[in-house]
């Protein structure tokens, strides 16, 4: 059965703002490294584009009045109340073919979507996902609609249980507050403490509301935290939980900015520490579907999303990378190409807030969500 890589290159084009950090041609980067090293060569797995989404397919995650303004921002049309929907702010600027941008990305993670439930693979990256923060009323983080929000409705209309699993530095709060009291989706976000870092929300005690009391759990790192804290949270928190919901598959939202050197968060995990994770997260065994998500230095982005691919298709990575082409597009233009596969683009912090602290966060969490699930703390 092969695996699917899902890049649409189109989406490339759309352009925030040169000064804006979320940089679209992170997509194109780990594309072509994926390209450079063979990683899709092979019969099992495959890229592939996809069609996409309608104005219908959004409707169950976001209202109509909002994306009535969207639709209409993309044409130039200035509508009230604009700026209440989050819409034309310093992080969510309105920009040519905003529309057909995320009528694109919604597509790829539909199409992702499909293709576990119908069962033509059980393993999926859409790399230009990873929309988290957007609301059913507006806009925030750089997120204009949330597609994981779609992609795991339409998992629900398949009665699949979901296990979302969010490694983004900047807390999944779009995704927790669509299913805060669903039970068949346990939402697990990894993440910077919202005292620190937008959006200033995940914390402990957060757990569902309702039937859904108990399938939210947030695990928010101080900044330096690095892969010691990530190893202690999968073997005392993702692992128990994991075999008490029982999921039919695994989302997760594939954020890079938790890696060191990242210009817009704090934490410090290492490349090594990633890799680790993904393949932990292929020996689950279970159904996965991918998506991108934030992640704001370039050789960063490319290189964790280029792992993860890899850790689908059951490559080893080399120590050395490829060279660079000879054009980059965009901003990537001016980017420092990264000397290997795991040397930090930051210098490492001068904190080490792992072991106890780390300890301290999971016994509070175990406290706040296992009796939920008839676990012990």
């Amino acid at each position: 059965m092969q695996a699917i890589f899902l890049y649409k290159p189109d989406v490339v084009q759309y352009d925030y703002g040169t000064l804006h950090p979320f940089r679209l041609e992170r997509l194109w980067l780990a594309d072509y490294l994926c390209e450079a090293l063979g990683l899709f060569n092979g019969p099992d797995r495959v890229k592939r584009s996809f069609e996409s989404a309608t104005r219908e397919d959004l409707l169950g995650a976001h209202r109509a009045e909002y994306l009535d303004i969207l639709e209409a921002a993309s044409q130039g049309i200035g509508a009230p109340g604009m700026v209440l929907h989050g819409l034309g702010s310093g992080d969510n600027p309105v920009f040519p073919g905003i529309w057909d941008y995320v009528l694109a990305t919604v597509g790829g993670t539909l199409a992702a979507a499909e293709a576990i439930a119908s069962g033509e693979t059980r393993r999926v990256f859409h790399i230009g996902g990873g929309l988290h923060h957007a609301h059913p009323e507006r806009a925030a983080g750089f997120c204009y609609v949330n597609d994981v929000v779609v992609g795991i409705q339409r998992l629900l209309e398949h009665d699949l249980r979901v296990f979302y699993l969010d490694l983004d530095a900047h807390h999944g709060d779009g995704v927790e507050r669509a299913f805060y009291q669903d039970r068949r989706v346990l939402t697990f976000s990894v993440h910077q403490d919202g005292r620190t870092l937008f959006p200033g929300s995940g914390f402990v005690n957060d757990v569902g509301f309702g039937d859904g009391a108990g399938f939210a759990v947030n695990v928010p790192l101080l900044p330096a935290m690095s892969d010691d804290s990530y190893r202690l949270i999968w073997d005392r928190l993702l692992v128990p939980l994991l075999d008490a919901f029982k999921p039919d598959l695994i989302v997760t939202e594939l954020g890079a900015d938790a890696l060191q050197g990242d210009p817009l968060a704090g934490l410090a995990m290492q490349l090594r520490g990633w890799w680790e994770l993904m393949e932990r997260l292929a020996r689950l065994g279970l159904p996965w579907l991918a998506v991108g998500g934030g992640g704001y230095d370039l050789a960063n982005a490319m290189r964790a999303w280029t792992l993860a691919w890899g850790a689908m298709v059951g490559w080893e990575p080399p120590d050395e990378l490829p060279p660079p082409p000879d054009e980059l597009p965009g901003v990537a233009g001016s980017m420092r190409w990264p000397e290997d596969f795991w040397s930090p683009t930051g210098a490492a912090p001068g904190l080490n807030p792992n072991g106890e602290i780390t300890a301290a966060i999971i016994r509070q969490v175990r406290a706040a969500v296992f009796p939920h699930h008839n676990l012990s703390p």
